[in-house]
């Protein structure tokens, strides 16, 4: 696994990479008509999680059809720029799930079908527009194979390497805090295991004693009522092939797309099974990922 600073610094650069493309594609996207938005209203908040156990219990499947939004914040730790704040919406559904991210009007979704194979969708969420990525399609060399690092934002295999410290409440509501260090660097996980959803998230610094990146989770949602129509109204969208893109010269909206670096797809959860972060520089300074 990655040194957990360079993991650190790799995740503030995603970060703030993210911030610079908001402008170009909001302003870019600006006459298009706005989808389907989440109603957060009646979701409820972590802390409110074990007030639900029984009717989260009643469902077959709580962890399965959940909607979760989380809050990052990159602590800059300089007097000239300001902490970094974006959010992160989890949307799950079976075998499907998404991230959406709506300072840039993008949702990100993979579906894992019967031969335990990844299908990457990205939808340009501002625009009505997908981009599909086939099974085992590459980009950058890589292609999707973890489906725990999607589904939860963290992979099975890196929260093995933590150790539990503490453990509370019962059913639905029960959190588990899970530490791992290094000589550079302490991680922090809190838990809630009966849904396989991270509570929150920080990196700390040791020689500083500071935290420089943290996840918080601000609301989620076990009803489920408002995943479908989530889904089916990215569905409808125009769509268009990854390996085809090269074929066409005279879409405005890939060029700009491509331009900005918004084709290649890239990652957004938490740490891989290797310790890469949330979106990937794939070592290459012409390409981007949000």
């Amino acid at each position: 696994m990655k040194s957990l600073i360079e993991i650190a610094v790799n995740s503030m650069k995603n970060i703030m990479k993210l911030c610079i493309f908001i402008t170009s594609v909001t302003a870019f996207g600006a006459l298009a008509s706005s989808p389907l938005s989440i109603d957060t209203s009646k979701f409820v908040k972590p802390s409110e999680i074990a007030a639900i156990n029984e009717q989260c219990l009643s469902s077959a499947s709580p962890k399965s059809k959940l909607i979760a939004v989380y809050e990052i914040v990159s602590n800059t730790h300089s007097r000239d720029k300001s902490d970094l704040a974006l959010q992160i919406t989890l949307l799950r559904n079976g075998n499907e799930v998404a991230h959406q991210y709506p300072q840039t009007g993008i949702t990100e979704s993979w579906q894992l079908n019967q031969a335990s194979q990844i299908k990457s969708t990205r939808f340009f969420d501002l625009h009505e527009r997908a981009i599909e990525y086939q099974p085992g399609e590459k980009v950058h060399g890589k292609s999707e194979s973890d489906w725990s690092y999607r589904n939860q934002l963290i992979s099975d295999s890196l929260l093995k390497k933590f150790t539990t410290t503490n453990s509370i409440n019962e059913g639905c509501g029960r959190i588990e805090t899970k530490t791992f260090s290094n000589d550079g660097l302490t991680m922090e996980i809190t838990w809630f295991p009966e849904l396989s959803l991270i509570n929150s998230f920080a990196i700390t610094e040791k020689e500083t004693d500071s935290i420089v990146e943290s996840w918080s989770l601000q609301s989620v949602d076990l009803s489920g009522e408002q995943i479908t129509p989530f889904f089916k109204s990215r569905y409808d969208y125009y769509a268009t092939d990854y390996a085809d893109i090269g074929d066409d010269h005279t879409d405005p909206f890939l060029t700009k797309m491509m331009n900005l670096g918004f084709i290649e797809h890239g990652a957004s959860g938490f740490y891989d099974t290797n310790g890469n972060p949330m979106a990937d520089d794939h070592n290459n300074k012409n390409h981007h990922s949000h």
